[in-house]
């Protein structure tokens, strides 16, 4: 992860800069696609040309402004953005053919400015293969499925045609739009070569940090699994690197998938294009409150121990932060305790040399070596520095670290490591865990997350046994 050069600088005179440099840096990205937030329409411009002669200097970023592009024109109808996506529909058309293809499906990925297509539509009774989505009526055969059309006393989709698009799942949050018909039938093509007998979609896609995610029901002999379709975003498909990288940490992935406090990756193949099956988790720690000590303490050493279970077996995480710290968030009755889950196991290593690192690390977490190389490379140190960071936000309920990029990187290559106890009534001993496994040098961190699991442990409740 690298600073974005341009600091405090004026929008018009980062735009300038990189209109007018002779390299133009990868590094600007983040803080382009910001400027197109603001709201001076002129600054909106010239950061969208200043995308299109960013994406001429690395073409490897194309495929992940597609997406980016194309999710503002869809949210604000952004002609700015509207604009860069039609250059770099004209400059790279595979790339983008390719990226819209997945993003909306292939009938409706020729792309259009005035009128973007919505991920929007009405199944009706269509049989797509073994993949089922919710809202497509009844599945062949005995069992049937979960429906949007049919209540629970068996009204039928005829008599529901007044049925809104806004629908309320079993959890009573809302199902904004149901997935169209050729995201079935694309989806039914992953289907075929997933170890699940049938898979039915319930939701429409979920954007989350690697992946469109689509909230599944799988079925293997009779037993149903909660599960997280996932179709990976990022990264040149057409790179050997980024297909060999990738398959690697998948399959490494898969290896510890049984293991306590890691997400299940159930399955994971690479056509149509690199999608994964994982258990499905439905909170993020980033989506939590404050813990209360001995309950922190808890979640801090399980995660420690996952940590150690990876690095035992030759596997570096390089990824932490609460947002890859998953949470079934299924409890049955309020303050049950939930077990933390490291997800995206491995994943970062393969993204962060084809993308911006930032978009898939809250920079916060981030250890030195991701800013500046002279820490070294980023191995299983890293990930006991991100660990100890994600610790303090556990007892604290606040990141390490604040302010803007900048700041924020000064902090991490500068300053002392955060202590716990200026900010909250903690443990007086958390302030040398986190210090410990916080610190800048490599080489003075806890040498394993064993380690750091033991010195955790001794912060619980000794009357408290391991159970969940």
């Amino acid at each position: 992860m690298t600073p974005e050069s341009g600091g405090g600088a004026a929008p018009s005179a980062v735009v300038a800069d990189v209109l007018t440099g002779a390299n133009v840096d990868r590094d600007r990205l983040p803080t382009l696609l910001a400027l197109l937030e603001v709201g001076d329409r002129q600054v909106r411009l010239g950061a969208a040309t200043a995308l299109c002669v960013l994406a001429e200097e690395h073409p490897n970023t194309v495929a992940y402004l597609t997406g980016r592009l194309l999710d503002r024109i869809q949210s604000d109808d952004d002609l700015p953005a509207a604009l860069a996506l039609d250059y770099l529909a004209a400059r790279h058309p595979e790339t983008v053919e390719r990226e819209l293809d997945a993003l909306l499906g292939a009938d409706e990925s020729s792309y259009d400015v005035e009128q973007p297509t919505p991920m929007r539509g009405s199944l009706g009774n269509r049989d797509i293969g073994r993949t089922t989505l919710a809202g497509a009526g009844v599945a062949p055969g005995p069992r049937r499925v979960y429906t949007d059309e049919a209540d629970a006393d068996g009204d039928t989709e005829e008599e529901a045609e007044d049925v809104p698009d806004e629908l309320a799942d079993e959890t009573g949050r809302t199902i904004p739009q149901r997935p169209r018909a050729n995201d079935a039938e694309w989806l039914s093509l992953v289907e075929y070569e997933s170890r699940f007998e049938t898979l039915t979609v319930l939701a429409p896609r979920d954007r989350r940090r690697y992946s469109d995610t689509y909230r599944t029901l799988g079925v293997v002999d009779d037993e149903e699994y909660a599960v997280a379709l996932r179709i990976l975003r990022g990264g040149d498909t057409r790179d050997t690197g980024y297909r060999s990288g990738l398959r690697n940490r998948l399959s490494d992935w898969a290896s510890v998938g049984d293991e306590a406090n890691v997400v299940t990756l159930y399955d994971w193949h690479e056509d149509p294009r690199f999608w994964i099956a994982s258990e499905y988790t439905d909170q993020r720690l980033a989506d939590r409150d404050r813990l209360p000590p001995a309950e922190a303490a808890w979640h801090a050493e399980r995660l420690a121990s996952a940590l150690a279970t990876l690095h035992e077996r030759g596997i570096v995480h390089a990824g932490i932060d609460p947002t890859a710290v998953a949470y079934y968030g299924n409890v049955l009755r309020e303050g049950d305790r939930q077990p933390p889950l490291l997800d995206n196991v491995g994943l970062l290593s393969v993204y962060r040399q084809h993308a911006d690192p930032s978009q898939f690390l809250d920079p916060r977490y981030a250890a030195p070596e991701y800013y500046e190389r002279r820490f070294g490379r980023i191995d299983h140190a890293t990930d006991i520095y991100q660990l100890g960071a994600v610790c303090y936000r556990l007892f604290t309920g606040q990141p390490p670290y604040r302010g803007e990029f900048d700041a924020v990187r000064e902090q991490v290559l500068r300053g002392p490591p955060p202590v716990p106890t200026d900010v909250a009534d903690v443990p007086a001993e958390l302030d040398a865990i986190v210090g410990k496994a916080m610190a800048t040098k490599k080489l003075t961190r806890y040498e394993t997350a064993t380690h750091l699991a033991q010195e955790l442990r001794a912060l619980r409740d000794p009357q408290e046994d391991d159970g969940g």
